[in-house]
């Protein structure tokens, strides 16, 4: 009776984590689409916005991901802006990037705003946010007017249309497909939906 109850438990076990997800329930396919950026190796894209209580709380997810995630993958952030009002934590995001600052203040900058409450409602706030990490402030104010950081703005506000998102955070996997909690079921879940796409495009590399 044991050997027949691990029989079917090991079988149970084999269906439940070789489950294969399907478009338009756990995922969609993009209509058209998007380039990706990252050459030979697959792009996984998340779109997020720092204000985002549920990006926030994505954060850790990610970063355990990331800690495993294949050799062919390559992650790429990319701030989403639907208005006006989503302006502000695109720049945010760029200036960090400008000023190679991302993986220093990145979760930094998420904390003191979900944290803290901090709301950045100047660009003098920002500046001196930043400047407080021993940053020198004509460097931070030289990256929020430049040219590169505009540049990635407007690149945001195309992508955010291209992805045809609803709301962050999303995943967009080599450009083709789009997952999100809603459609994955969980934070947690929209993972094994980035790792069932990632086998399903390196099979047709």
């Amino acid at each position: 009776m044991k050997k027949i109850l691990s029989i079917l438990l090991i079988a149970f076990s084999s269906f439940v984590f070789s489950k294969d997800y399907e478009a338009g329930i756990d995922y969609i396919v993009l209509n058209k689409p998007v380039k990706t950026i990252t050459g030979d190796k697959i792009e996984v894209r998340e779109l997020f916005w720092y204000y985002c209580l549920h990006c926030y709380n994505l954060e850790p997810l990610i970063n355990r991901w990331l800690k495993t995630k294949p050799s062919n993958v390559e992650f790429v952030r990319q701030t989403a802006i639907f208005s006006e009002r989503w302006l502000n934590g695109a720049i945010f995001y760029f200036v960090l990037e400008e000023l190679d600052l991302v993986e220093k203040l990145h979760e930094e900058l998420f904390d003191v705003i979900h944290v803290n409450n901090k709301r950045f409602n100047s660009k003098e706030s920002f500046v001196n946010w930043v400047a407080s990490f021993g940053v020198n402030k004509n460097k931070i104010e030289t990256a929020f007017n430049s040219f590169n950081v505009k540049i990635k703005v407007n690149r945001s506000k195309l992508n955010t249309l291209k992805y045809k998102i609803t709301g962050v955070p999303a995943i967009i996997i080599n450009g083709k497909y789009l997952t999100d909690a809603t459609y994955a079921g969980s934070h947690i879940d929209m993972f094994k939906v980035v790792d069932f796409l990632i086998k399903k495009e390196s099979k047709l590399e």
